[in-house]
């Protein structure tokens, strides 16, 4: 009896020491996945940039616009308005998210690589000058909001 009791325990002891490193490991797992993302994602923007600059600087004129969306959940949003070159890179991860970029006036290219973590989540963007050039927003937080308003 002793012996049927004391491999019950050992059996539930591996099984919860079991359970607690599969939760960590895919905690670990959505951080590693987030971060590869901000990195993977300025190494494709700059290499799309260097070749749309070497296109431009040719004997014809090339405009292209690079926008790369990426969202997981549910009533993520985004409103991207901007005449000439645009280059965004925008990851939202979580639910109710909204990214707003609008820029009428600078013919520019912007280089932006945007990360929302979290749920109600709010970046609004208007116009663009040189301090917010090839900028990286990482907006890890839940119900807030950031404005930012260039002149």
């Amino acid at each position: 009896m002793k012996k049927c009791n004391y491999i019950i325990i050992i059996t539930l002891a591996l099984f919860f020491v079991n359970c607690n490193f599969i939760t960590a490991q895919q905690l670990s797992d959505e951080n590693t996945y987030v971060i590869n993302q901000y990195f993977q994602s300025n190494k494709e923007l700059s290499s799309k940039l260097t070749e749309a600059k070497t296109l431009s600087t040719n004997s014809y004129q090339v405009q292209s616009n690079i926008v790369s969306l990426n969202q997981i959940g549910n009533n993520n949003e985004i409103d991207i308005k901007q005449k000439g070159i645009d280059a965004q890179k925008v990851n939202q991860l979580g639910n109710n998210n909204y990214y707003n970029f609008i820029n009428y006036y600078n013919s520019t290219p912007s280089n932006f690589n945007i990360t929302q973590q979290g749920n109600s989540n709010s970046l609004q963007i208007y116009g663009e000058n040189s301090i917010i050039k090839n900028i990286g927003i990482i907006q890890k937080s839940d119900f807030n909001t950031l404005i930012i308003k260039n002149y």
